[in-house]
């Protein structure tokens, strides 16, 4: 067996051959970034490129506030030269359709290197698989351009930007690779299902891309100028705390830089409201890159969608952090009041408080309640406004994780779909991991092959046609959404600031 090489336009690029299947990592598809230039919208590269891709790519700087779940100390380690991408592709010389994946981790953490991405599954199943690293916290989503009278130019919007040129690389690129350029999908979950919509109404046309997959995430994570100004000033604040000024920026390493981003609170800038979405770093809403109202530019677009969440998505937080742990009575309405109009609370309290089950009562009910808010109210959304060209699901097979109190967590798919679930991650899995795998692995990939996820194993229907999703568990059926009156019953109550 000898190990591939390819010539496309980009470059030569040699790769290794493994298990039948061809891998390529760390390909650059912009100009490298240097401490000047970490700030700035990316550029095309200038010239043609000759790779030894068999090492991956530097992980994005993280911004990590505590740990998670999901944090991967296998990474390769960071620099702000991150702008590479990996990609697994079985034949070279075929025309298979392309999946191309954002990773996700809250717009702050996260690496397309992370191993429970696996990149040796997916592939098998006829498709080429892409996978994307791109700008993440200060440096892909902080706006600096107005607070510092364009000394520093960054829109917020930069990491959206690597990953539009990521994909304009995998078009002008892959068919060297064994992809159809006319038949590329992109799939994301959590701040890359986010990323994926966002992207789908920046460029709606479907001339990039014509089919997307969002899981737990709609087109709702973004912010307006006025607000990203907000937190553009308070990281200058902070900068001037420490005695940095707005030109030392372009000079400092990013170790310094994420140091400072790690001493900003979302809360500092809320006043005492509840703003959604509820992070810091995020896109924005600037007319240019990213319309002023997205789902407005998303509505007649012909992009083929899969959306859909986890039961249980909050458990990933309301069973690991402190302050869910205890929750009272008191606390539950302060945080309901500062979310929903008061003359709702409690309709709200009395549909998702189990007053008789005891301990926990509470801090069930507003995890519930926030896996609804948070995503439930904006998928749901895009069915609705989308319905037509939009297949829902919902993924139910709880995780046996701290004895399955996590249930369906946020990202508890994420094993089954890339394969990991036989490695690394078995035991955060059920029992019946390769059905589900194997159902999940199929109706992805049929849906970046024709458009619709059905198969053999199951027919989806479109949200059109019945508004029901496809259940995912052991057994897989179509039902309503889950909590679909009280999603519908939040979002009518919602405050608006």
């Amino acid at each position: 067996m000898t190990n591939p090489f390819v010539k496309c336009k980009a470059g030569s690029i040699s790769g290794i051959l493994k298990n039948d299947v061809n891998f390529f990592y760390g390909i650059p598809y912009a100009e490298p970034l240097t401490c000047k230039t970490q700030w700035n919208a990316p550029e095309h590269l200038k010239k043609e490129i000759t790779l030894d891709a068999t090492i991956k790519g530097f992980t994005a700087p993280q911004t990590i506030y505590r740990q998670s779940l999901f944090q991967d100390p296998s990474l390769p380690k960071e620099s702000i030269n991150c702008l590479t991408l990996n990609i697994a592709s079985k034949k070279l010389n075929a025309k298979m359709p392309v999946m191309l994946w954002i990773h996700g981790g809250a717009y702050i953490t996260g690496s397309a290197n992370s191993s429970l991405y696996q990149l040796e599954t997916l592939p098998l199943y006829d498709i080429v698989l892409v996978t994307v690293n791109y700008r993440l916290g200060p440096f892909g989503f902080l706006r600096l351009d107005d607070v510092t009278n364009s000394a520093i130019s960054s829109s917020g919007n930069e990491g959206l930007m690597d990953q539009r040129m990521a994909i304009e690389w995998v078009k002008d690129n892959i068919q060297d690779f064994g992809g159809d350029p006319d038949n590329i999908s992109i799939f994301g979950e959590s701040a890359g299902a986010w990323s994926v919509a966002l992207q789908s109404s920046a460029d709606p046309s479907g001339k990039l891309f014509s089919k997307a997959i969002c899981q737990s995430g709609g087109m709702d994570a973004f912010i307006h100028k006025d607000r990203a100004n907000q937190w553009g000033e308070l990281f200058l604040k902070i900068c001037s705390d420490n005695g940095l000024l707005v030109e030392d920026l372009c000079n400092l390493p990013h170790e310094s830089i994420v140091n400072i981003a790690k001493k900003m609170k979302h809360n500092t800038i809320a006043g005492g409201k509840w703003l959604a979405p509820d992070i810091g770093f995020s896109p924005v809403a600037d007319g240019k890159f990213l319309p002023l109202d997205p789902m407005k530019d998303f509505e007649g677009s012909d992009i083929n969608l899969l959306i859909g969440t986890t039961a249980d998505e909050y458990r990933l937080w309301s069973e690991l952090e402190p302050y869910f742990m205890n929750l009272t009575n008191e606390q539950l309405l302060k945080r309901l009041s500062k979310i929903f109009n008061k003359q709702s609370i409690s309709q709200i309290q009395s549909l998702y408080l189990d007053a008789g089950a005891g301990e926990g009562s509470c801090k069930n009910a507003l995890s519930n309640i926030m896996t609804d808010w948070t995503f439930g109210i904006h998928v749901t959304a895009l069915l609705e406004i989308h319905k037509s060209k939009t297949f829902g699901y919902q993924f139910n097979v709880k995780s046996p994780l701290l004895d399955g109190r996590l249930g369906a967590y946020h990202g508890s798919e994420l094993p089954y779909l890339f394969g990991s679930w036989e490695n690394n991650f078995s035991d955060w899995c059920s029992q019946d991991a390769k059905i589900i795998s194997e159902f999940l692995q199929i109706s992805w990939t049929n849906f970046a092959k024709t458009g619709s996820p059905s198969s053999e194993l199951f027919e989806w229907q479109t949200y059109s046609e019945n508004s029901l999703v496809t259940q995912i568990d052991s057994k897989v059926e179509l039902k309503p959404y889950n909590n679909i009156s009280k999603i519908k019953l939040l979002n009518e109550s919602k405050i608006t600031y």
